[in-house]
This record gives structure tokens, sequence and C-alpha cells, in this order.
């Protein structure tokens, strides 16, 4: 009986020490400037797939698993430095977060208003064939072929975002560009390492990301702009809306709160561009649609 006893405590103990967490609240400011709070900075963990973001004042309360106080809390916004904190060093009160506005050396190279050119890749339709409802940790690509071999920087890009039956527009998503794999046509190593999350503000329409601090040379062989939705955590639970097949059947189907990716109707004649990927399978190609993603790119000639 005693011995009983014993595993049910020690089952009890292990069960809290795997399910406690620890709360992580405060606002992220500009440093030397603490009335200029930072909107939608992202939060991320070490050493881990937790993916934050602050509110429209520049706060947050994020609770994470305790097996994770040992890794570093990074902040990070367009347009500022990072900055990593450790864990152990943070209040369990409000955490005042400042992070400095970067200073980004621009290349040694002179340009002149005739040479440089703005140029825009991919569609600007204001209207879409569809959408897919999402689902967590998928990530929706779109390749850019580099076929003029274009030298120059990426200044943005674009996503056309629709809501899905009971979702949330303004929920967030993670933006990622990434290189073309070197020896397939899937997609490969980051281009941009930073976690940028992106928000819509209303159905039905494009959002625009500017990446142009970081100064990414467009890739010689092209690359893909990823839209990835985030895991469950970051979303309200499981939400149903209703649907009609290519063969005019309804059905109702299962997804998450999170934006949805306009799609058109792709040409059979057209080349695949768009990939699909769930949390630990293998990149695939998405035949039958094309992912209303676009970049603009700041062009040398």
């Amino acid at each position: 009986m005693k011995r009983i006893v014993y595993l049910t405590l020690l089952f009890l103990w292990v069960t809290q020490a795997a399910n406690a967490q620890i709360t992580i609240k405060g606002k992220v400011v500009e440093k030397n400037n603490e009335n200029r709070s930072i909107a939608n900075a992202t939060l991320t963990i070490t050493n881990s797939k937790l993916i934050y973001s602050t509110s429209k004042l520049g706060d947050f309360e994020i609770k994470i698993p305790a097996a994770l106080e040992d890794q570093a809390l990074v902040v990070s916004a367009l347009g500022y430095n990072s900055s990593t904190i450790a864990i152990k060093s943070l209040s369990r009160e409000v955490n005042i977060i400042g992070i400095a506005p970067a200073i980004y050396e621009l290349k040694d190279v002179v340009v002149t208003a005739a040479k440089a050119k703005k140029v825009y890749l991919g569609t600007l339709k204001n209207s879409s064939y569809g959408k897919f409802c999402p689902y967590p940790e998928l990530d929706h690509a779109l390749y850019f072929p580099n076929d003029n071999n274009m030298t120059g920087t990426i200044k943005a890009v674009k996503f056309y975002i629709k809501q899905c039956e009971n979702g949330v527009i303004d929920a967030p998503f993670r933006v990622k560009l990434l290189h073309k794999d070197d020896s397939h046509d899937y997609p490969g190593k980051e281009l941009l390492k930073d976690a940028i999350i992106g928000h819509a503000v209303k159905n039905g329409a494009w959002v625009t990301v500017d990446v142009s601090q970081y100064n990414l040379d467009v890739p010689w062989n092209g690359f893909f702009v990823v839209l990835e939705i985030l895991p469950t955590q970051y979303y309200a639970g499981e939400v149903t809306t209703s649907a009609t097949t290519d063969d005019d059947k309804k059905i109702i189907l299962k997804h998450y709160p999170a934006p949805a990716i306009g799609y058109e109707k792709r040409e059979e004649i057209a080349p695949i561009y768009s990939w699909y990927k769930y949390s630990g399978d293998i990149w695939k190609r998405q035949e039958k649609y094309s992912y209303m993603i676009g970049v603009e790119i700041i062009a040398d000639k």
C-alpha cells in the first residue's frame, strides 16, 4: 500500500513538473526612450519553436515551460537591433525591455537615380480564386526565379490574406525568406534568419512587410517567400468552416482561426512555383493553385 502511495505521489510530482510554466510579462520600448513603445515586436525563446509578439501598445504576457528557464528571450522588431536576455535574469513582475534603433551600413556602391529601379514580381489582383484555411505549422512558399540575372536588394514582401469562416483576420503569422535548394527545386536554407511576425488588418487585402533594412541581395538562382502558420498555442482553438470542392460538393473543414493565404488557379502550361509543407514533413508541390504572394525589389539594372 505504501508503495502505491509513493508511486502516486511520484507520478503527481513528475506531472506537475512537466506542466509547470513561467509567466513573463512586460513592455518593449525604444532604448533610452521609454515613451515610445514598440508594437508587434517579436519574442522568441532560444532552442525552441516558441514565438510571440507584443500588442499594439508594446505589452506582452507569455507563458513558457519551466524546462526552458535556462534559455534566453530574444526580442526583435523591424528597424531595431535584437536583444537577447537570459530568462533567469527577468523579473516575475513587469519587465521594461529597451531595444536600440538599427543603424545599417550601406554597401560601398554608387547608385544613381537612373540606374536603380523598382521591380515588382507576382500578382497584384485584388481578389482570389480561393483561400487555404490554415492548419498549425503549415508553410506556404512561392518561388521567384531570377532568369534575367537581376541584381539588387529585396525591399518588401506581400501576401494576399483572406479570412476563413470563424477565423480571426489579425491573428499572427510568420514571414520567412528562403534560398532555393542547391540540388533541388524546393526551398532550402534561410535567407533571413530573424523571426518576423505579420498581421493582416482586413479581409481580402494585401499585407506588405518591409524587409529593406536587412539589405538582402537577390540570389542569382532565385528565392522563396514563405507564409508560415504558427503552432496551435497562438490561436484560440479549432474551428470549422463550410467549403465547396471543385466538383461542387459541400464539405466542412476543421482549421485554426489564423489568416488564410489567397490563391489563383494555375494554368496547366504554367510552371509550378508554389510549394507547401507541414511540420516534420517534406516540401511538396502545389500543382493546382498559385499562392498570391509578391515581392518588391530595388534592382540595379
